[in-house]
């Protein structure tokens, strides 16, 4: 294996993973760029690191190392699920980790074609189903609010009066309290209008005073 052999894989697995984690960095997830480049480097190097020690020794099998990337990638993907209330938002994310490592793999071992046909789809079914939900499938009933403000007196009640005027409604209020930033970090399910504008809501309560972030996903 060859200097420029391992440039090349290195390099497009950079590539491939950091078209992943951009999408994901473009939706504000908490695994973004970074991660999804870093992992899919990982799994090349594993799998390049396998496919070496077989040359060292006959009874080596490249596949029990790689075997353990799609183990232990469980725990990072875990990390990035994250619920509130009866809402749960990171799956997609955590798939995405889980697939890029794949991707790694398949650099590794020489497995180009498939490795780039399946990033293609992967962009393809975040970016394109998408659209296609929203045209043909049924506005979500319920999405998740998120904010985080400064740990002020009132402010929840304000937001929540913000909500009830413009037709949304909060259920499962979940608040966290930052000690050492002195800020809390507000979650709430919000069952929403049949009609309503986001951009309106997202303005009256970014508005207030305390409140750093706000979004309904």
């Amino acid at each position: 294996m060859d200097t420029l052999d391992i440039i090349l894989k290195l390099g497009l697995a950079t590539l491939l993973g950091g078209l992943v984690g951009l999408e994901r960095e473009l939706h504000n997830q908490p695994a973004g760029l970074r991660t999804h480049i870093i992992v899919c480097l990982g799994s090349t190097l594993i799998m390049l690191v396998s496919i070496q020690m077989q040359k060292f020794s006959e009874i080596a099998d490249p596949s029990r190392i790689a075997a353990q990337v799609v183990t232990g990638i469980g725990f990072l993907g875990g990390g990035a699920i994250l619920r509130f209330g009866t809402s749960v938002r990171g799956l997609t994310t955590a798939a995405c980790l889980w697939t890029v490592a794949a991707i790694g793999l398949a650099i590794g071992a020489e497995m180009f074609l498939a490795a780039s046909i399946v990033t293609i789809l992967v962009l393809l079914s975040m970016y394109l189903f998408d659209k296609i939900e929203k045209l043909f499938l049924p506005a979500k009933t319920y999405r998740t609010l998120l904010a985080t403000a400064k740990d002020m007196p009132g402010l929840i009640g304000k937001i929540e009066k913000i909500a009830e005027e413009n037709g949304f409604a909060l259920k499962n209020v979940g608040i966290n309290k930052l000690l050492v930033e002195k800020k809390i970090q507000i979650t709430a399910l919000v069952k929403v209008p049949e009609v309503f504008e986001m951009e309106k809501i997202s303005r009256e309560i970014s508005a207030l005073e305390g409140v750093e972030q706000f979004e309904i996903d």
